[in-house]
């Protein structure tokens, strides 16, 4: 069956929310557990999303199986950065490549709709090393470490910040 790719809208809220707590649910999938994924916590990342930068839904016959947004922060000093991204998968819909597209096609719309948007942030647990070589395979670099920040089932563990950066033009180009 074939997966549509769409910009979500405010109307996605309770899909994208019962997307969360389904992935949330699987050790590692999200940050939040499944009653952290509020209502409140799904419109203020739409809102953003929509308003501030890009936000995308995955649907296979009629049902949200993936969500992935961005945005910018809101201060001229972060202008060229896109940060707080988050993705969403259902456990059903992953290992088919819908990750890859998903991104894909967030940074091509995030270079055709934002030209000063320079850099794409996101954090990721060290664990997820599938992610992180999705991650890198896309262009994103590793900055860093930040030991000790994630608290998960095997005790604490590194967040990763990654970063992917525009292509800078050559002079003459």
């Amino acid at each position: 069956m074939s997966i549509t790719i769409r910009p979500s809208t405010l109307q996605d809220a309770p899909a994208i929310r019962r997307l969360y707590q389904r992935v949330s649910a699987e050790s590692g999938g999200l940050a939040r557990r499944p009653e952290e994924i509020t209502e409140d916590y799904v419109q203020h990342f739409l809102a953003r999303s929509v308003s501030q930068g890009i936000g995308l839904v995955a649907e296979q016959a009629g049902e949200l199986v993936a969500e992935i947004h961005a945005y910018q922060a809101g201060l001229q000093i972060f202008a060229h950065v896109l940060g707080d991204l988050t993705v969403a998968i259902a456990p059903a819909a992953q290992g088919q490549g819908l990750g890859r597209r998903l991104f894909t096609e967030l940074l091509t719309q995030a270079q055709a709709r934002f030209p000063q948007v320079s850099r794409v942030e996101l954090l990721v647990r060290e664990s997820n090393t599938r992610a992180i070589a999705l991650y890198e395979k896309l262009g994103f670099r590793q900055e860093g470490r930040f030991e000790g920040r994630v608290a998960g089932a095997h005790g604490l563990e590194a967040d990763i910040p990654m970063a992917w950066h525009a292509p800078q033009l050559s002079v003459g180009d």
